[in-house]
């Protein structure tokens, strides 16, 4: 095999248990009840409601799509819009795109970081490897790449792609390959670590790379998938890629 040079993960339930706290759910849409209110000059009287019809009409229209196996992402503004149309309101764009970062703020403030991942992070960084991230989301890269820097995953990466700004979502090879440009690596030398079989480890093996399944955050079975390697956690994978580079354990 050629030498390994890079490593390329996926984010939620790879690096991160990505998801919305109940608490930090309501506490964005509060900002965003007061938001509408403000601007179409109108009470809107539940929150519970109001997160069962926005985010979670935004949330199913997203989860339709992977259902149906759409390898074009969705646009984030757009589905807030019919979410919010579905309720009687028509709002400025932007607007609109003030609602999205707060409803993205329900992430950011849910999202936390093991200790135990930067380790692994800066030990794969330390014996000379590329890292990279490589992400199905519909929301915002920007809003992405903040949270990766408050998480303290950011400087650790030297690239990172989300299918919300290439337009398309694993298995798609296009975003493999974009990912493999900006860290600079061809497939051969590059592994995969990822926590599904179709998306992470059928997709990357598709352009040639590599792949590990990682059962931390997630329990996938396929027979028709089958990985190079599975760990059991995060924290297993540089003695697992020390091994397969015939490197001895540091000092």
């Amino acid at each position: 095999m050629p030498p390994l040079r890079a490593v390329l993960f996926d984010f939620g339930h790879t690096l991160v248990d990505f998801h919305r706290t109940e608490e930090a759910l309501r506490a964005a849409y509060e900002q965003i009840r007061a938001r509408i209110e403000a601007v179409a000059f109108m009470e809107v009287h539940e929150l519970l409601d109001l997160i069962e019809r926005v985010a979670g009409g935004v949330d199913r229209l997203v989860e339709a799509s992977y259902a149906e196996r759409r390898m074009e992402e969705l646009d984030i503004a757009d589905l807030f819009r019919e979410a919010l149309g579905g309720i009687g309101f028509r709002l400025p764009d932007d607007v609109v795109e003030h609602i999205v970062v707060l409803d993205h703020s329900a992430y950011s403030n849910s999202m936390t970081a093991d200790p135990q991942t930067l380790d692994v992070l800066r030990d794969l960084r330390a014996s000379g490897l590329r890292l990279g991230i490589v992400s199905n989301v519909t929301l915002r890269p920007d809003l992405m790449r903040q949270d990766l820097d408050r998480l303290g995953i950011g400087p650790l990466v030297d690239a990172s792609v989300f299918s919300s700004e290439v337009g398309v979502r694993k298995p798609d090879p296009r975003i493999f390959r974009e990912a493999l440009g900006r860290v600079h690596v061809d497939a051969g030398g590059t592994v995969f670590v990822g926590d599904r079989l179709l998306d992470d480890v059928g997709g990357a093996r598709g352009v040639g790379m590599r792949t590990i399944l990682t059962h931390q955050f997630r329990q996938e079975v396929d027979p028709t998938v089958s990985p190079d390697a599975r760990i059991q956690s995060l924290a297993e994978l540089p003695a697992f890629l020390r091994d397969w580079r015939g490197e001895s354990e540091p000092a």
